[in-house]
C-alpha cells in the first residue's frame, strides 16, 4: 500500500478500521491487555477510533517486561526480539510472521525515505542479533534491490573501513556514534580523507544525534546524515531531506502527545511525551505505551510530498534527565556541548558524590589529538552556565583509552547510582589519576 495515495480521511478510515481489530484481539487474546481493559470498564466496542484512545490505560516498558507472554495475542511467534536494554532490562517482543512482514516493509518506506535506491551498495553495521534493526533493515534493503553488506557481526572499527575499501559502499548505516569512530580508523589505517570514499550517506539510528555529531559526520566523511528513529515494540520512522523530523508509519502504529504528568492528551504542535498504540501487529501488542521520549507531532504538509505525520527529532527521554546540584540537565544536551568542539574525538562524562558522600561532582575525560586550555575554558563556562554546573574536572586522555560502554557506547555515568557500568567507569578513573 501507498501511504501517499491515501487522503486524510482515507488514513483515518483505515487507521480506526485497523485500531478496532487490535483492541479485539488484545481483548481476546492478551491476558495483560485484557486485565487492563476490565479494570477500567470498556470492552473493545467502546473503542471506534482514535478519539476513543483516552478511554484506555496507558502501559510501559515495566508491563512488557514483568509479563512477556502477556502482552502477545497471537501465541505463533515467528521470532523473538530484545530492545538494547539501555534504561533498564531489555524488553521482550514477540513477532509473527505477520509482524516482521510489517516491519520490513515499514523499514523499507524509512530507507526510500531517507534516499536509498536500488543503485546503492549499502553497508549495515546494525548488529545482527537480538535487536529487530539490523536484521529488518538487511531485509529492507534487498527489497528495494539495493546491494547490502552485513558487516554487523564485526567486532572492529578496521575490519569495518576494510569493507568500505572493498565493496565501495555508498550508504552506511549504523549508530551515529560508532559511524563517527570509523572515520578516524580510517584516516589512520590509510592515512587519506575519508571523502575520498564512496559513501554519499549515512543512516543513523539507535540514540539521539546531536547538531555537533550530525555536522561532524557530514564534514569528515563529506556525506548527507539522515536519522531514524524507532522503537521495538512499536515500529518506527526516518527523515526526507528537511531533516526536521521523521515521517511516522501512522498507517500501522498511532501516535499521541501527552502532558507527562497529567497524562493529558495534548495537540499537534504541543511538546510532551510520545504514546503509541500498534494497529497491525498481532504478536506483541502495544497499547497507549508511553515511550517516555519527549517530542511533538509535525502536521504540516511536507515539501517531500510524503503525506504522513512527522514526529519532531527526539531530544532527550524524561527518564534520561539527570539532576545535578538541583539542577536537571540531559546527556543530548552536553553530547552536543561537547562535540561542538572539533578537536574533540569522544569523552566521558562522570557524575558521583565527593568522598564525604554529600556534594555532586561532574568530572569530563576527553580525548583529542591535543590538549586544549581554550577548550577547557570554553567547557567550564558553557556547562557552567546553565547546562549543569562547572565540572570538577576536565582531565585530557589518550586516544582509544576511554572504556567502551555498553553496545551504544555511553558517554555518561552516573556513579550515585548502581549500575553494571559502574565498576568498569571506575577502574579507567583510577588508572587516570
Amino acid at each position: 500500500m501507498d501511504v501517499n495515495k491515501l487522503s486524510r480521511r482515507e488514513m483515518t478510515e483505515l487507521q480506526n478500521k485497523r485500531l478496532h481489530s487490535t483492541i479485539k484481539l488484545a481483548y481476546e487474546k492478551s491476558s495483560l491487555y485484557r486485565a487492563k481493559f476490565k479494570r477500567a470498564g470498556i470492552t473493545p466496542s467502546d473503542i471506534k477510533c482514535y478519539e476513543d484512545l483516552v478511554k484506555i490505560p496507558f502501559s510501559d516498558k515495566k508491563d512488557i517486561v514483568k509479563n512477556f507472554k502477556g502482552a502477545i495475542a497471537d501465541k505463533n511467534i515467528s521470532v523473538y526480539h530484545t530492545t538494547s536494554g539501555t534504561s533498564g532490562l531489555p524488553t521482550v517482543v514477540g513477532f509473527t510472521k505477520n509482524d516482521v512482514d510489517v516491519q520490513v516493509s515499514v523499514e523499507t518506506r524509512n530507507l526510500q525515505t531517507v534516499g536509498v535506491k536500488k543503485s546503492d551498495i549499502v553497508q549495515n553495521t546494525t548488529p545482527y542479533g537480538m535487536f529487530f534493526a539490523g536484521i529488518d533493515l538487511h531485509e529492507a534493503i534487498r527489497n528495494i534491490g539495493a546491494t547490502v553488506i552485513p558487516a554487523g557481526k564485526l567486532p572492529t572499527a578496521k575490519q569495518q573501513v576494510g569493507m568500505v575499501v572493498m565493496f565501495a559502499p555508498t550508504v552506511i548505516l549504523g549508530i551515529p556514534q560508532y559511524i563517527l569512530k570509523l572515520s578516524y580508523a580510517y584516516e589512520e589505517m590509510f592515512g587519506k580523507d575519508p571523502k575520498d570514499t564512496a559513501l554519499k550517506k549515512a543512516y543513523v539510528l539507535g540514540e539521539p544525534l546531536s547538531d555537533s555529531v550530525r555536522n561532524r559526520l557530514e564534514e569528515r566523511w563529506g556525506i548527507d546524515v539522515r536519522q531514524g528513529y524507532g522503537l521495538s515494540e512499536v515500529g518506527s520512522g526516518a527523515e526526507c531531506e528537511e531533516k526536521n523530523g521523521f515521517h511516522w508509519c501512522e498507517d500501522h502504529a498511532l501516535v499521541e502527545v501527552i502532558d507527562p504528568k497529567t497524562g493529558e492528551q495534548l495537540s499537534p504542535g504541543e511538546e510532551g511525551e510520545l504514546v503509541y498504540t500498534t494497529i497491525s501487529r498481532t504478536g506483541t501488542l502495544a497499547i497507549r505505551f508511553r515511550s517516555n521520549d519527549c517530542s511533538h507531532i509535525i502536521d504540516d504538509e511536507c515539501s517531500c510530498g510524503n503525506k504522513t505525520i512527522k514526529i519532531a527529532t527526539v531530544k532527550h527521554r524524561f527518564d534520561s534527565l539527570v539532576k545535578i546540584r538541583g539542577t536537571l540537565t540531559s546527556p543530548y544536551t552536553i553530547d552536543n556541548m561537547l562535540f561542538g568542539h572539533k578537536n574533540i574525538r569522544n569523552y566521558l562524562c562522570v557524575v558521583e558524590k565527593d568522598e564525604h558522600g554529600v556534594t555532586d561532582q561532574l568530572k569530563v575525560y576527553i580525548e583529542s589529538e591535543r590538549e586544549d586550555m581554550r577548550v577547557s575554558f570554553d567547557l567550564m563556562d558553557k556547562l557552567g552556565g546553565g547546562v549543569c554546573f562547572t565540572p570538577d574536572i576536565i582531565k585530557y586522555v589518550p586516544i582509544g583509552s576511554i572504556p567502551i560502554i555498553g553496545r551504544k557506547e555511553k558517554r555518561f555515568v552516573d556513579l550515585r547510582s548502581e549500575n553494571p557500568d559502574n565498576e568498569i567507569v571506575r577502574e579507567f578513573m583510577s588508572s587516570v589519576k
